[in-house]
């Protein structure tokens, strides 16, 4: 079994270095802290914006490209936990895109991937082996729903969807998850940040969802919530073997009624 947990952090405000750099270290230990209170803990999932707020960033850059990544991987690695987090530039840098990072319990990036903000494009979707010899593929969707069925067609077993735009309704982004699991026949995790920023508010509820659709653990709209959920590789393969077995049967007897 793999243990698998999502967060519904806050989306942060930070005015100097001094804030940036509080908030790296205090995320570094929520990820030890996590991985003490649940021992069965394989990968935790932060949401988008999460590291460094939402928004236009300003005159004064707060850091640089490496240093949120340099922290995130030291936290990993002290707790031999798998994580991903989000290390786009929000109103801390001016980068062009949405970035988020998928990092061993070896401290290594294993997995980056970015979106475009406000438009189709980025990163060709990529799948590769996680914790517990998950497939595991990383989509940022930005109302298209263009690149989870790519990571899906690509064999992901494990699904991380971001779509943590601010007032998406709770609702949509569960049922949104619910169906990439049920279509891909794969555990989807939906990370949501909590809580407000400025004029703009995030629903909560991440959630993890069960390959046949069924939502494992969701979070309510409270901040800093978190669910956990033990996510089986072996059910997961079987139910894909029987769902291929059923399909080829299905085509086989519409074919046998065509002729």
């Amino acid at each position: 079994m793999t243990g698998v947990a999502v967060l519904s952090h806050t989306v942060p405000a930070p005015r100097t270095r001094a804030d940036v750099r509080r908030n790296y270290l205090q995320i570094a230990d929520l990820v030890v802290g996590m991985k003490r209170g649940e021992r069965g803990l394989d990968l935790i999932v932060f949401p988008e914006y999460g590291t460094h707020g939402f928004g236009a960033c300003g005159p004064d850059h707060l850091t640089m490209p490496g240093e949120d990544v340099e922290v995130f991987a030291a936290a990993c690695r002290a707790a031999r936990v798998w994580g991903v987090f989000s290390v786009t530039g929000g109103c801390c840098r001016p980068d062009p895109d949405n970035t988020v990072v998928l990092i061993d319990d070896r401290g290594a990036v294993v997995q980056r991937h970015s979106r475009a903000a406000g438009r189709r494009g980025g990163d060709p979707p990529e799948v590769v082996t996680g914790p517990g010899g998950l497939r595991t593929g990383i989509s940022i969707c930005r109302g298209d729903g263009a690149f989870a069925p790519d990571c899906q067609i690509r064999g992901a077993e494990l699904l991380i969807r971001f779509q943590a735009e601010p007032d998406v309704p709770a609702a949509a982004q569960v049922q949104a998850a619910r169906a990439a699991a049920w279509m891909g026949t794969c555990y989807v995790v939906a990370p949501n940040a909590a809580g407000r920023a400025g004029p703009r508010r995030w629903s909560g509820h991440s959630a993890i969802v069960g390959f046949d659709g069924v939502t494992l653990g969701e979070c309510g709209d409270e901040e800093h919530e978190f669910q956990y959920a033990e996510l089986s590789v072996g059910a997961l393969r079987r139910a894909r073997a029987g769902r291929s077995q059923l399909e080829r049967t299905l085509r086989t007897r519409a074919l046998a009624r065509a002729c």
